[in-house]
């Protein structure tokens, strides 16, 4: 009896995995240059390496298992790639691929892999359609999602990356697009360095450390992204260090420690954003004077603005603390808004002084600050503040169709009446 039971212990913790007998190397090899290798289903262990224009294409089950610490799959000195419908995994990076010209990477799932995609002196590469799961546990005992360097003309998009260091981290890249992608439990969503002509659009990152850790970068566009609930106590929605030339537009930046932090960089435009419950919305630190937020909306943050004495401009903006009427009727306040805080400051300095707000302390030092920094000019004041948001204009707009249509409602119900008191 007691060797019955250890043969099925035995049998319990044994690998399951069996290996296929395909050998895709040798099919590597063997292939002329643009061939199509089917790979059939089935584990697979190994450490692959293609070296000529190829397409790997897996069926429904293929999974290439690292054999040791070199990557899973290496594609060199070649162009014209394409890789798609395989899972990998391995102690360190699943793929890596250098002196590329042509890359596609579509339908791969990683998993429990150090690094997923390490892309390095290539360009015309496409990454889409990917998912990659990292292991549990502290973020510097990981690699990146995927990480691109020293590389060009790069397209990712739709892909799913949660539990590594940085989702997608892009170092010394000229022109990269990143749109429709989710990166969550991750520490920076993407991370751009010494980067130019970066684009991001349509992505959403929730409940990392940082959203967008932009650094060194020149010419980047962020737009209609999410970032949403990067609350840790270095939690940042956005951050932009040294970066000139930047657009920040139709983002919802939503239950951040910071929304959106500036810090040293210059010819930032900030536009038709919304701020959502944030515990700071905007906060500036050595931005230029010709930085300027204009038409955003900010509801429900604890404080709207900070900055040091160089400050940034706040225009057209709506605020819904602002206690101001509009006497002309033009949509703006006739008095300005003052976005400046004592109470604000102190509490960015310290978070724990967030449980006072709106005491009846707080509220009379904020309302002592806004009469005396009202004659200010330069910082953040806001004289032209909106007193609606983009959205209830939008609602308030007439329609044509429905006017109509109710103007012929209101003419025939008149007309039957009168018909009526006729009879």
């Amino acid at each position: 009896m007691k060797k019955i039971g250890l043969a099925l212990l035995f049998f319990l913790f044994m690998s399951p995995i069996v290996y296929a007998e395909f050998d895709i190397q040798e099919a590597i090899d063997a292939a002329s240059p643009g061939e199509v290798i089917h790979i059939p289903a089935g584990h697979y262990q190994g450490n692959f390496v293609v070296t000529k224009p190829l397409t790997l294409l897996g069926e429904e089950g293929t999974e290439f298992i690292s054999k040791n610490n070199d990557p899973a799959l290496r594609i060199e000195n070649t162009a014209t790639i394409s890789i798609s419908n395989v899972e990998l995994s391995g102690k360190s990076k699943a793929i890596v691929a250098s002196n590329v010209d042509g890359l596609e990477l579509s339908n791969i799932y990683i998993k429990d892999a150090y690094t997923g995609v390490h892309i390095q002196r290539s360009k015309n590469i496409h990454i889409h359609d990917i998912q990659v799961t990292g292991s549990e546990g502290h973020y510097a005992e990981k690699g990146n999602g995927i990480a691109i360097y020293k590389s060009e003309d790069i397209l990712i998009e739709n892909n799913l990356i949660e539990q590594m260091q940085d989702g997608i981290y892009v170092e010394e890249v000229n022109s990269i697009v990143v749109q429709h992608n989710n990166v969550t439990q991750s520490r920076y969503a993407t991370h751009f360095m010494y980067t130019r002509d970066a684009k991001a659009f349509f992505n959403n990152y929730l409940s990392n450390v940082t959203g967008f850790m932009v650094m060194m970068t020149t010419g980047i566009l962020l737009e209609n992204n999410t970032v949403e609930n990067h609350s840790d106590y270095n939690g940042y929605g956005m951050l932009l260090y040294d970066v000139q030339r930047a657009s920040i537009a139709k983002n919802i930046i939503k239950n951040n420690r910071t929304g959106l932090a500036l810090q040293k960089s210059s010819m930032i435009q900030i536009d038709t954003n919304n701020f959502q419950m944030n515990q700071t919305a905007v906060e500036g630190t050595k931005v230029s004077n010709n930085t300027k937020a204009s038409n955003n909306s900010f509801t429900g943050n604890i404080l709207t603005a900070r900055s040091d004495q160089l400050g940034f401009q706040l225009q057209s903006n709506y605020y819904d603390d602002y206690t101001g009427i509009d006497i002309e009727g033009n949509g703006y306040g006739d008095v300005p808004y003052v976005a400046m805080s004592s109470f604000g400051q102190w509490m960015v300095r310290q978070p724990v002084y967030q449980y006072f707000v709106a005491s009846p302390s707080v509220v009379l030092l904020t309302t002592l600050d806004q009469q005396i920094n009202k004659t200010e000019s330069r910082v953040l004041v806001d004289h032209t503040p909106r007193l609606v948001t983009e959205h209830e204009i939008e609602n308030n707009k007439l329609n044509v169709i429905q006017t109509l249509a109710g103007l012929l409602l209101l003419v025939g119900s008149l007309w039957l009446w009168k018909r009526g008191i006729t009879k």
